[in-house]
């Protein structure tokens, strides 16, 4: 096993996680329009929409699709979304002001915290002189929010995929992170919270990947990602402390 001389963190659900969820903010706004469901109704929603295409997106993904990306790529993604999430709780409407409004709610930035582990984390890597960056499927924005949460100057890059024009699984992305971090693929780890996108994404270019699981605050709380695979398929973190034993830094 090579030594590791680069680290590359995804964001949301693996540094940061929301203290209202996603899946929170929907329920509150389709609520507010006269209509009853819980959280758990509209991630059960969600989990199922996203669970129907895994298996078309993994085959694309090896087909060699293409992932561009940008602001307003990325924007459309969370309309169509809340448009499918909306319907399906028996909303109408002007559905993209909805969600929008979904969206300011989820996105607060006093909405997020970062995980204890964190800053630990950050400081064990610096001090074996391990470069570290960030590399997350987002929107131009997500640079001044990392500031204004404070994270941004403890990391050496930031890869933010509508910035770059590519996002995760696509290899252009891992190797922009690559060159950033001036290591080969061989020297190199990401952690990140989903299969496709950062595990085979990772596995593709040759960096070694890391599926976390950050239990009750996950992305999907009640289908854990990890759930869909062993540990001989996936090498699963509990946080990021474990992945620092794996990694051999003390």
């Amino acid at each position: 096993m090579n030594p590791v001389e680069a680290v590359f963190f995804d964001v949301g659900w693996t540094l940061s996680y929301p203290h209202r969820s996603l899946w929170d903010c929907f329920g509150e706004v389709i609520r507010e329009e006269g209509f009853e469901t819980s959280s758990e109704e509209v991630e059960r929603t969600a989990h199922s929409m996203m669970a129907s295409r895994r298996e078309e997106s993994i085959r694309e993904f090896l087909e060699g699709a293409e992932y561009p990306d940008s602001d307003e790529a990325f924007e459309a993604i969370f309309l169509a979304l809340g448009h499918i999430m909306l319907k399906k709780s028996g909303l109408g409407g002007d559905l993209d002001a909805l969600t929008r409004d979904v969206l300011e709610r989820f996105w607060l930035l006093e909405n997020w915290g970062i995980y204890p582990d964190v800053i630990d984390t950050i400081e064990r890597l610096r001090a074996r002189k391990i470069r570290i960056g960030i590399l997350s499927n987002a929107t131009s924005a997500l640079v001044d929010f990392l500031d204004e949460l404070g994270l941004l100057q403890h990391f050496d890059f930031a890869v933010v995929s509508a910035i770059v024009g590519t996002k995760k699984p696509g290899r252009r992305i891992f190797e922009h992170a690559l060159e950033q971090a001036g290591v080969e693929p061989s020297n190199a780890a990401h952690v990140g919270d989903m299969f496709l996108e950062d595990i085979l994404g990772a596995r593709n270019v040759g960096v070694r990947p890391f599926l976390i699981d950050r239990g009750r605050n996950s992305l999907f709380p009640s289908f854990p990602e990890a759930a869909d695979h062993s540990p001989e398929d996936v090498e699963i973190v509990r946080g990021l402390d474990p992945m620092l034993d794996a990694l051999g830094v003390e």
